[in-house]
């Protein structure tokens, strides 16, 4: 009679333990959902943007076309990969917004990019602009995953421009000048992408008479660089508008002095062998400069002479294993024909 009495009292004492844990458990996860639900009200939670791509010539719709996201904050000003997202046949595509100020671009070979600003910051209504159109700015409490937006994509128009390449100094037209006709976009905070659909880099050559003919890219922010041997190269940016008349681009014909380069280690004065020393130039997407210069230093740490333009600006960078890379600019008019400049290199730390 006892033990029936105990193990009544003992399945009663089990079957209140499992009710208290499963009206707990029900009531943690009621908890979970409405701290979630609050949140997401609160705007503390990604929120989903649908959108709809499409040729705002033809309003077919646009499949492939890359969407980057970029989020405007302090940790952003690192590079970092975007996430990217891709429309789909339907040209539908949807991409989760962040709750800071996002910054989203939309390429694909063969239309001008588009933009959509979203901000979570106060934002007034005359500040936002909701249309069908490439360039958007929303607010991220207006994201309600309900609503799908059109953004439109315009073909990439080209507009024929006249160039004419002369001597600075003469006046005189340049023959056989290469004319590089070059595409940027830009961006917010630019990440890990490989290409961003430019349209390609267009090389020309100049006639006898100076002249070349480029094509301006509607979209996009348009540079024609002038090179030539001999010549400091000139760089413009240009507009379709540029059409209506001649583009003329002088070049300065470049003088040069024989300079050697000595490495050594900046701490045991030791001469260093293998050192390569060439003019540090910013390619921007663009080949060798014609008048670039590369040379390696021996045994004893010297370099052959070199003969050094009168580049503007001359900057010089060194590339060998094991140590740092070092960088340094020169003031031309101050060197001397045959001088021996001296390049004090430091070894890398354990963890470069």
């Amino acid at each position: 009679m006892n033990s029936r009495r105990i193990n009544k009292q003992s399945s009663l004492l089990l079957f209140d333990t499992y009710t208290n844990f499963k009206f707990a458990r029900t009531r943690a996860v009621f908890q979970l959902a409405a701290t979630s639900i609050l949140l997401f009200q609160l705007g503390c939670f990604p929120r989903p943007l649908d959108l709809q791509l499409k040729d705002s010539v033809h309003n077919d719709p646009v499949e492939g076309v890359t969407i980057h996201r970029h989020s405007v904050t302090l940790l952003s000003l690192l590079a970092t990969n975007s996430n990217a997202v891709k429309s789909d046949k339907a040209g539908d595509a949807r991409i989760w917004i962040p709750p800071f100020n996002t910054k989203l671009t939309f390429l694909e070979p063969g239309f001008e990019p588009a933009s959509i600003g979203i901000f979570s910051s106060k934002t007034t209504s005359n500040m936002l602009n909701t249309e069908n159109t490439s360039h958007m700015v929303l607010r991220f409490d207006d994201l309600d995953g309900k609503t799908k937006r059109t953004v439109s994509m315009a073909p990439v128009k080209y507009v024929a421009i006249r160039l004419k390449v002369i001597d600075e100094s003469s006046g005189a037209p340049i023959n056989d000048a290469e004319v590089l006709a070059s595409t940027f976009l830009y961006l917010p905070l630019p990440g890990l992408e490989d290409r961003w659909g430019f349209p390609d880099l267009q090389d020309m050559r100049s006639d006898s008479s100076g002249q070349s003919l480029v094509k301006h890219a509607s979209g996009f922010r348009n540079v024609i660089t002038v090179r030539k041997p001999g010549y400091q190269e000139a760089r413009q940016d240009f507009l379709a508008s540029n059409c209506d008349s001649e583009f003329i681009l002088k070049i300065r014909r470049l003088e040069t002095k024989l300079i050697v380069f000595k490495a050594f280690d900046s701490e045991s004065k030791k001469n260093i062998a293998g050192v390569v020393v060439r003019l540090d130039e910013q390619r921007n997407g663009l080949p060798p400069d014609p008048n670039a210069f590369a040379v390696v230093s021996d045994t004893t740490g010297f370099t052959p002479p070199v003969p050094v333009p009168n580049l503007m600006p001359l900057v010089i960078e060194t590339n060998c294993a094991g140590y740092r890379r070092f960088s340094q600019g020169l003031d031309w008019r101050t060197l001397k024909d045959g001088e021996v400049l001296k390049l004090p290199l430091q070894k890398k730390g354990w963890f470069e």
